[in-house]
């Protein structure tokens, strides 16, 4: 193996973090706006205090500024984002929010050549009352009036038709691509079991869609992983598991071709399963002895068909053959010395187990709910899985997954459908009728008055309401 086989998440992991401190830095610069706001109420515009946070503000901006054309902030559905990146802030910093967004300021866009006295002018005029601001244009003409050249307004962005069919169009894509993969995955099988050559120009080309897909929306393709197809259960299993593994390589901020290396070996991780027996694949009971020494074998029979596959990154042999060694290494095959455990390995293992444990098939008579796989996982860290990249994972998915069905303080329920800047809190839908037309979502980061609308209670299971939840997310 080369040298750096445990250095191929070293760019990503720098990424990932040079992105955390970006989020740290706009969270400070939102933060001492706040304070600006605060004393714009407080004191007279010549006031030290009042100057002073201007000038504490406008070092931080200078700081984000120094390498881009322009920073950011936009409120949107009760959240704070600095250009893409969720901002996360203390549940008292959104009564800011909120009143930003009642004045109809949907975002802030500050420019180099930012001056002191045009932060001043803009934190006098936002002491005005919403219905003032409205009298006289909006805070955007006010602005503008006011000479402020490198500040810019953004309205508040309406839900509106566009952003429904945006919507559409971008899960009909995704469920598209979805069905694709299962397909792809059925041909890849049907080959390995037949001996005839597998098509890797078709599979390299889907994994590129999927992760073009993922960088557009991740929770349009990662929520359809939630669906359990039980009669295509080991071809779906493949393709969520690569589906999966693109996500986390998204998350860490690795480079597109190492993403698309690692969704192929996502998609092929299973591979050796094709010269397992069926009566041991299938069974329902548990395995014997004898049986499970088999099933054991698959990693390495999966690495011995890969290692002869043109087309395809070592890597994704490495994969197969490492994916249940465990990160204590008390997994199979048993480690025989040298390097340690390919990162790709560690993600996939990761990847694998979640929807395994989410899976409706022959193993278990149901499955379990997302939230209670996401604690399984958390549980297991630092044994079976590398507990930083456990950590990652629940980040992306949330400790209540796409698909968790939720019971509100408000009496609702709620479907799962997008993540949010707190883990707590995700975007759901609300049901009410049940049979997949409701269309009415909501964020649970919404405040009224400064209290949250509406707070989750606990994690429903839909097999005990009856509750397709299928319909809902293809």
């Amino acid at each position: 193996m080369p040298d750096d086989r445990n250095n191929t998440l070293e760019g990503g992991r720098l990424s990932f973090f040079l992105q955390q401190q970006l989020v740290g830095t706009a969270k400070k610069a939102f933060l001492q706006l706040a304070t600006l706001l605060k004393n714009a109420t407080l004191y007279p515009p010549a006031h030290p205090f009042f100057l002073g946070s201007a000038e504490q503000l406008l070092v931080t901006l200078e700081e984000l500024l120094s390498k881009r054309n322009e920073a950011s902030f936009h409120i949107i559905a009760g959240e704070l984002f600095f250009e893409t990146l969720s901002v996360p802030v203390e549940e008292s910093l959104s009564l800011l929010l909120e009143d930003i967004s009642r004045k109809g300021v949907g975002g802030i866009t500050f420019r180099p050549g930012l001056k002191r006295d045009e932060l001043v002018a803009f934190a006098s005029l936002m002491r005005r009352d919403p219905g003032a601001l409205e009298a006289q244009g909006g805070a955007a003409a006010l602005v503008s009036q006011a000479g402020i050249v490198h500040l810019l307004i953004h309205k508040v962005l309406p839900v509106g038709a566009a952003q429904d069919d945006r919507k559409d169009k971008s899960q009909k894509k995704a469920s598209e691509t979805y069905l694709d993969g299962i397909e792809t995955v059925r041909d890849i099988v049907t080959s390995a079991h037949t001996g005839r050559g597998i098509n890797t120009g078709r599979m390299q080309t889907l994994v590129h869609t999927m992760v073009d897909s993922v960088l557009e929306n991740r929770d349009a393709l990662v929520g359809l992983t939630s669906i359990k197809l039980h009669d295509e259960y080991t071809f779906a299993h493949s393709v969520n598991v690569a589906i999966l593994s693109i996500a986390m390589g998204t998350f860490l901020s690795l480079e597109k071709s190492q993403i698309a290396t690692l969704g192929i070996a996502g998609m092929l991780h299973d591979i050796g399963k094709v010269k397992i027996p069926l009566e041991i694949i299938n069974k329902p009971d548990s395995l014997t002895d004898a049986e499970w020494d088999i099933m054991k074998r698959h990693p390495l029979e999966g690495a011995m068909i890969l290692s002869g596959l043109g087309g395809v990154s070592k890597l994704a042999m490495v994969t197969a053959f490492e994916h249940h060694q465990h990160y204590d290494y008390r997994g199979y095959p048993e480690r025989g010395g040298g390097a340690g455990q390919h990162p790709f390995s560690k993600i996939v293992a990761l990847a694998d187990a979640y929807d395994a444990l989410t899976a409706v098939r022959v193993y278990y008579s149901i499955r379990k709910p997302p939230d209670e796989a996401v604690r399984i996982l958390l549980k297991k860290r630092g044994s079976v899985f590398d507990p930083v990249l456990v950590k990652a994972f629940v980040n992306m998915v949330g400790i209540f997954p796409i698909g968790t069905l939720l019971r509100l303080d408000t009496g609702e329920i709620g479907l799962v459908v997008h993540q949010t800047r707190d883990l707590m809190r995700p975007r759901v839908l609300l049901l009410k009728q049940f049979d997949g037309t409701e269309k009415e979502e909501v964020s649970l980061l919404e405040m009224e008055q400064g209290r949250y609308r509406r707070t989750p209670l606990a994690a429903v299971d839909p097999n005990a309401m009856r509750v397709n939840v299928n319909q809902y997310l293809v």
